[in-house]
């Protein structure tokens, strides 16, 4: 048994929660599988093995039980002594040759199921719609079944009495690719979680290889949905990643938009300002903006795979770059792809078999941004760990702490021979178990990364469809949430011929409109979880549009660095400052909202009731506004922009045209 101020928590018949402040007792039952061609049923009373203390408050408890056939469960459970919320797995494992089998070629899995009253209201919370306009993925709150005999999820919470519950599983997809999903129970009184596709493979042995599920969650609290995504948003900022340094809210800077620019404006290639001189006067006038963690973008190495720093481009590699970021207090960033190898890469030479495998086709090269040719890689196999050690040694011989990866697509690869198929799997179960496993083994690669590099943060990259976006990844990382924005396709608008396809690349209220559409995940879990890069472009409207949506937590800056004004280096030198004083608060602070995206006035207030500090940003078009707090500021107010506070605490603000102000509260 482990208690908290929360909960009590026992497993034995099935898992038990406690909801110690509302006496609500939550019965989770335990995973049936299809093991040999029968259903396993429920396994035996499981008994408890012992705890393992891991950071500080949290443990890991574990209980054994047994299946007739003989497979053996292991329930493993996380537990946070300041946290309502449990993350928990299954492993299932045999010392006789039996496997797992799929009737019909369908998952039979049931990961768990319990009841809940008639009158429960239930919710899904999802997270991974794709929402064209903005090109960017979008959460959604539903009723749960109300139009879908099932539900995605991957967030599920009913709510009964005075009680608010919580479950949910760590993968990812999107939406309607489902894995995983939710489904009632015919009486009406629960739900179980079930296996869709790509969960397990046909004759799956459980001698060779004990099978892992996803991580799940569960938690509750006293009070209604909103109550407990304020809580959850806690767990996901403090207590669900072992890795503090991804919820940090540093101020990012990435090379990339300046390469794209140089490509589309000035008709040179993408890699032409990968050199000295260009990358040492960006970190000077970063420096002088205030990012902490300065990203080069692609175009940095020779070539993939091997991930060895272009001599060409930089002959002391990057050693004179890492000292002077070093000098200046900044961290070193670098984009990657893990799911490529050059032609010629040693890496490529010793994982042949791991190259990816599309059945009937034979594997195709291609170029990867004006370097080698690359083959696509199964990081679902042996290559997962080749690669985190190239990252390893990244952070040993340069120091580099930020690992930017991009253009991993859910489904990559078909082959039986790795790590997510047998021989006798037809491609499409193979392809499925890849798109189901291949975000395990991102998280794999983050871990063995942490251990060796504890201040390592690792961002990907969701901009574009087919991206693996869930919790999953959350427990090690974070994500990069939208790179430009839409593209004129996704209006129906045909590009210059030979032009940029990038709509929104302009400084001016459109693009920072677009980017603050992200912010809707800050309700359940913090918005530094989901970087998006702003521009620093003067004039001094634009930059205060930038600043007021980038100092919200997503944090990231990128343009054409030398061409921004003195007077507007100083003006985002000022904000950033002002906003350092007060960014932990901010980061902790739950969001409170007035008017939607992009409409006539548009507020987000990030105030911490603890402290009082933090900031609230406003946006609006010509006209004078007033703006009520709902939670007081501490101490004197620092405006930006054409706001003041009153006596009473209100806000007043006027524009002249579509704008920005930022009042923050806490610095001097």
């Amino acid at each position: 048994m482990y208690e908290n101020h929360f909960y009590r928590l026992e497993a034995g018949d099935r898992l038990s929660y406690l909801v110690k402040t509302s006496g609500r007792e939550i019965s989770i039952e335990f995973p049936k599988f299809h093991i040999d061609g029968e259903d396993s049923g429920l396994p035996s009373r499981l008994k408890a093995d012992g705890s393992i203390p891991l950071n500080e408050g949290e443990a890991l408890l574990t209980w054994t039980g047994c299946y007739a056939c003989g497979a053996k469960l292991r329930l493993e459970a996380k537990v946070q002594e300041k946290s309502p919320f449990v993350r928990f797995r299954y492993v299932l494992w045999a010392e006789s040759p039996l496997c797992l089998t799929k009737p019909q070629g369908h998952d039979q899995v049931t990961y768990l199921a319990y009841t809940s009253p008639n009158e429960a209201v239930r919710t899904e919370v999802r997270l991974s719609d794709y929402d064209f306009r903005l090109h960017s993925y979008c959460l959604s709150e539903l009723p749960a079944f109300a139009r879908e005999p099932n539900a995605m999820g991957p967030i599920l919470v009913e709510e009964w009495g005075d009680t608010a519950m919580l479950t949910a599983y760590e993968h990812g997809s999107q939406y309607p690719d489902k894995f995983l999903a939710y489904y009632p129970q015919r009486d009406g009184c629960g739900v179980s979680l079930r296996a869709v596709k790509g969960n397990t493979w046909q004759g799956q042995s459980l001698q060779n290889e004990p099978y892992e599920t996803v991580w799940f969650q569960l938690g509750a609290v006293r009070g209604d949905i909103n109550c407990l995504a304020k809580a959850y948003r806690e767990f996901q900022l403090k207590y669900c990643c072992a890795n503090g340094e991804s919820r940090k809210p540093y101020i990012f800077y990435n090379t990339w938009a300046f390469q794209e620019r140089n490509k589309f404006y000035n008709q040179a290639a993408y890699l032409d300002s990968m050199n000295y001189n260009r990358i040492c006067q960006e970190i000077d006038i970063a420096h002088q903006l205030g990012v902490d963690v300065f990203v080069i973008d692609t175009g940095w190495y020779r070539k993939t795979g091997d991930w060895q720093v272009d001599l060409e481009r930089f002959p002391d590699g990057l050693k004179e770059v890492k000292e002077k970021l070093t000098g200046y207090g900044m961290k070193l960033g670098l984009w990657f792809n893990p799911t490529v190898a050059a032609k010629s890469s040693q890496l490529l030479a010793e994982n042949q078999d791991t190259i990816a495998e599309k059945r009937g086709q034979p594997p195709q090269a291609f170029p990867i941004w004006e370097t080698e040719e690359s083959y696509p890689m199964c990081i679902v196999s042996h290559a997962w760990e080749a690669f985190a050690n190239q990252l390893i040694r990244l952070y040993r011989e340069l120091g580099v702490t930020y690992f930017k990866w991009d253009a991993v697509d859910l489904y990559g690869c078909e082959s039986g021979g790795h790590f997510h198929g047998g021989p006798e799997s037809s491609a499409q179960e193979s392809g499925e178990c890849y798109a189901f496993l291949i975000g395990r083994y991102l998280t794999k690669i983050v871990e063995k990364l942490s251990e060796e590099c504890p201040e390592a943060i690792v961002d990907m990259d969701i901009t574009e469809c087919r991206r693996y976006f869930g919790l999953g990844f959350l427990s090690a990382g974070k994500f990069f949430a939208v790179n430009n924005g839409p593209y004129f396709q996704d209006y129906d608008i045909q590009p210059p011929e030979n032009g940029w396809i990038n709509a929104l690349v302009h400084p001016g209220p459109a693009r920072a409109r677009i980017c603050r559409g992200v912010l809707d995940y800050d309700k359940w879990f913090p918005s530094v979880l989901m970087m998006t890069h702003y521009l620093p472009d003067d004039p001094e409207s634009s930059q205060l549009l930038n600043l007021a949506s980038l100092i919200l937590g997503q944090n990231g800056v990128w343009g054409d660095l030398p061409k921004v004004s003195e007077k507007g280096r100083a003006l985002f030198s000022q904000v950033i400052a002002a906003y350092k004083q007060v960014r932990e608060d901010i980061t902790a602070a739950y969001p409170v909202r007035l008017g939607k995206q992009g409409s006539t006035f548009e507020v987000y207030e990030k105030i911490n009731q603890a402290t009082g500090k933090g900031v609230v940003c406003l946006f609006g078009s010509t006209g004078q506004y007033q703006y009520c707090l709902e939670n007081p500021g501490a101490g004197e107010a620092k405006v930006f922009g054409s706001a003041r506070v009153t006596e009473n605490g209100d806000i007043e603000v006027s524009f002249q045209e579509t704008g920005a102000a930022i009042v923050f509260f806490g610095c001097t």
